[in-house]
């Protein structure tokens, strides 16, 4: 329907890789999601557990916007200690800025997210 103007609204999607019925975790499974999206689209990635920061990698990598937190993964990487939200969060921060990307403010999130766009 975008693709023929027919629907014409902000499309926000996120790939959820947690397998189990839905989408495997891998770059393949990601890489075609992301051609099959319309242009203008604004993509979130998102996995579970051991596979969260992975799959955020290859998000953050790819362009794509990524979410984490304690609903989605406890754990670190090694599974030594549990991370908080917020550790987790500061971890992609810095992955993303040592990637060279910028990480968007509240004001700059609610433009990319067209938050009261109609």
């Amino acid at each position: 329907m975008m693709r023929r103007n027919v629907c014409n609204v902000p499309l926000i999607l996120t790939w959820v890789a947690i397998g189990g019925g839905f989408e495997a975790p891998n770059l393949y499974n990601l890489a075609n999601f992301v051609r099959a999206i319309p242009d203008g689209s604004m993509l979130t990635v998102e996995s579970s557990m051991r596979n969260t920061l992975p799959i955020n990698m290859m998000g953050i990598a790819m362009g794509l916007h990524v979410r984490c937190g304690i609903e989605d993964n406890l754990w670190n990487q090694s599974r030594s200690a549990k991370m908080t939200t917020v550790q987790q969060i500061q971890q992609l921060v810095r992955i993303a800025r040592e990637f060279g990307r910028k990480v968007a403010d509240g004001k700059e999130a609610r433009e990319i997210l067209k938050i009261g766009v109609f």
